[in-house]
């Protein structure tokens, strides 16, 4: 009887669970996916530095102002070309498109967890790239700074910590 109760107990709460967009089960083999292996780490490693402490809307939004990029032809057309793409100052090293890419700081993955939902993130984007939650949007800032390109820019949308801008 002890077994039985347990047993739907274990049931119960796994099938009670939250929201299924937020823990549905997702596989995906890499040749699946339509860009190579490495544009497919180029564009969670962005996710991963850019958003890691956003939801996974936050995280997504990063995904799209990132693919944006490679369909806009101010900018390189792949994904890694946009990412590791340098500064377009001369004298200024340290102002690269994405900030995480030329801190100085070293790249690692030190949160597994959350890389691998990155990862999760960046294969539903390209997946369904018709699914823009930035209406176009090509750059983005955290809120907490103002940066001067903005001005030029239309903002499009804020999610999270991130305020999102189109040209």
């Amino acid at each position: 009887m002890r077994f039985i109760l347990s047993l739907m107990l274990v049931l119960a709460t796994s099938i009670s669970a939250a929201p299924a967009h937020k823990y549905s089960i997702v596989s995906y083999h890499p040749d699946q996916l339509p860009v190579s292996k490495e544009e497919f780490q180029c564009l969670s490693k962005n996710i991963y530095f850019e958003a890691s402490t956003q939801n996974e809307y936050g995280k997504f939004a990063v995904a799209n102002a990132t693919l944006n990029r490679v369909r806009d032809p101010y900018f390189p057309n792949s994904i890694c070309g946009v990412i590791f793409q340098g500064p377009r100052i001369k004298n200024q090293p340290r102002l690269c498109q994405f900030s995480w890419f030329c801190d100085g700081k070293p790249d690692r993955i030190r949160n597994k967890r959350i890389y691998k939902e990155c990862q999760r993130i960046a294969m539903l984007a390209l997946l369904h790239r018709d699914r823009d939650i930035t209406n176009g949007a090509t750059h983005y800032h955290a809120t907490y700074v103002r940066p001067w390109w903005a001005k030029r820019l239309i903002r499009t949308v804020q999610i999270g910590d991130h305020i999102f801008y189109r040209m």
